[in-house]
């Protein structure tokens, strides 16, 4: 295993963007240097993809990005990692298991299951949670920490540590 780095890193920030199910807006990068979560814009990012940022021409509110965004592109030494996203299947997953490890009440069991095994299981599960009292929250509470450790098990898998462990 190569080296690991030890960064203090923004989570907040970087579960924020592992979360954001619309990859439309742009695309984000975690710094392994500073540990910060940069955000680049679809116009710009596409603009770095396709190699033609320094021929385009963007709005004044965008050129700050286009410096970053350069950076990002002669980046050699793999400094600025591209952040993944969460998909359906991971939150489809985590509502899986949420239902066979947390929840003990079995009509709301079986209720769970049946919204799991609809044609939009994602939405019908959480229906099914607003019904019920105080049942969203700690739904809400178990989602948070499987993203957070999805974004551990990322920053491991991409040899970071965390400096501090929040």
């Amino acid at each position: 295993m190569g080296k690991i780095n030890i960064i203090d890193i923004d989570m907040q920030a970087l579960i924020e963007t592992i979360s954001h199910e619309d990859d439309n807006l742009g695309k984000s990068f975690l710094d392994t240097h500073t540990g910060e979560v940069i955000y680049i814009p679809t116009e710009v990012s596409e603009a770095l993809e396709n190699g033609n940022l320094k021929d385009e021409t963007f709005d004044t509110w965008l050129k700050e990005f286009v410096m970053v965004a350069i950076l990002i592109s002669e980046d050699e030494v793999n400094r600025y990692l591209s952040t993944p996203l969460i998909d359906e299947d991971f939150y489809i997953s985590a509502m899986k298991k949420y239902v066979n490890n947390i929840v003990n009440n079995s009509d709301l069991k079986q209720e769970l299951q049946k919204a799991l095994n609809s044609k939009d299981p994602v939405k019908k599960f959480k229906h099914v949670l607003m019904d019920k009292e105080n049942k969203t929250e700690d739904w809400y509470k178990y989602e948070d920490s499987s993203i957070a450790e999805f974004a551990r098990n990322w920053l491991k898998s991409n040899g970071i540590e965390l400096k501090y462990l929040n």
